[in-house]
């Protein structure tokens, strides 16, 4: 037995195994006896009743499961985009460098960091090539999305270059997520980041501006330095769901118990509630579907969503109007059980890639 209690790999904290580099899911019940909400289960029974063959057990009853909620949906709107946000996100602005520098030299620890330099030649589908992205890293040409980048391979040659096309003066941004460190063995020193060069066309690409984004603290200034500083929202037409935004919406409830955000339909990203993050979520890769909602987290009356979803939302300019976009496709839903054992999808790097 692995796991006596399934916890939960809340906020950035969860890790990860090689080789290949693999990320953990938020959740971390590996079938245990007592669940993620703290339940016991059908196996928590069987493992009782066979050490009752051979010991007494307490007389004090088993506690039963917390009661779950079902709170059903609640419909986003689109706030913001990455760009949008960028000033609030690093407010101090970006750290100048010849050379990339990962992000533990940036003095932060996890969630994304944005690489960002001057293309200085002529590039005709040319191989851009990041050998040290740790982990993920999305590109962008003058701010549209060209292509992603990723260490989750056997072979990083596939996955961490990516031909592009660009004008000399051209702005090119990788934006990096810190999908989790290696915790364990011989590759547990997991630096972060962009750890090496970065080549365009066989060139090593130089002068660079690093920007370190802290979406808790913006998220919830509470909990952050910059308590001043928060995302400044604005409903927007859903005109780019390529490009990395920002969705909230308010879920409002009588009664305050567990629950689970089932995340079906968004494709990666990062979830708050009330300013607490609920952890990444990336449903289309699985085979967790569901983040944990702990009552702990909500309050009686009006709750507020919060979601930087990286890829695509299941959102579209249909039916906009206003403040609010009446598409009943964007949209969370709270069920009361959990999705954390789903069939593993098709869908992997190599259809992210192709598809832009």
């Amino acid at each position: 037995m692995y796991m006596f209690e399934g916890g939960t790999n809340f906020g950035f904290m969860n890790g990860a195994n090689y080789a290949p580099y693999k990320p953990q899911p938020t959740s971390y019940d590996y079938d245990a006896p007592l669940t993620e909400a703290g339940d016991p289960n059908d196996k928590y029974m069987a493992i009782r009743q066979v050490i009752s063959k051979y010991r007494d057990l307490p007389p004090d009853p088993v506690p039963p499961p917390t009661l779950k909620a079902a709170y059903g949906q609640v419909t986003m709107s689109k706030m913001s985009t990455l760009y949008d946000e960028l000033d609030t996100l690093c407010p101090y602005g970006p750290i100048m460098t010849k050379y990339p520098i990962s992000m533990e030299d940036m003095q932060q620890s996890y969630g994304f960091i944005l690489y960002r330099t001057t293309v200085p030649y002529n590039s005709s589908d040319s191989v851009l090539s990041v050998p040290g992205i740790r982990d993920r890293g999305y590109v962008f040409i003058n701010q549209t999305v060209v292509g992603v980048l990723s260490r989750m391979t056997n072979d990083p040659s596939i996955t961490t270059t990516l031909n592009v096309t660009a004008t000399e003066g051209d702005i090119l941004d990788i934006l990096v997520e810190n999908q989790g460190r290696i915790n364990y063995g011989s590759h547990i020193n997991d630096s972060k980041g962009i750890v090496g060069n970065v080549t365009l066309a066989g060139g090593v690409l130089q002068s660079w501006n690093i920007y370190s984004l802290d979406l808790d603290a913006v998220i919830n200034p509470s909990h952050g330095y910059h308590k001043n500083n928060k995302l400044k929202f604005k409903s927007i037409k859903n005109t780019d769901v390529q490009t990395p935004s920002f969705y909230s919406g308010t879920l409002s409830i009588d009664t305050v118990q567990d629950t689970f955000l089932n995340t079906k339909g968004w494709t990666k990203g990062q979830a708050y509630i009330n300013g607490f993050n609920l952890g990444r979520y990336w449903p289309v890769v699985g085979p967790q579907v569901t983040l944990f909602v702990p009552a702990s987290v909500l309050n009686t009356g009006d709750n507020n969503l919060i979601v930087f979803e990286l890829e695509n939302a299941p959102c579209s300019d249909d039916g906009y109007h206003g403040n609010r976009v009446w598409d009943d496709t964007c949209q969370f839903h709270f069920i009361d059980r959990p999705i954390i054992n789903s069939t593993v999808s098709a869908v992997d790097d190599y259809y992210w890639m192709g598809k832009y």
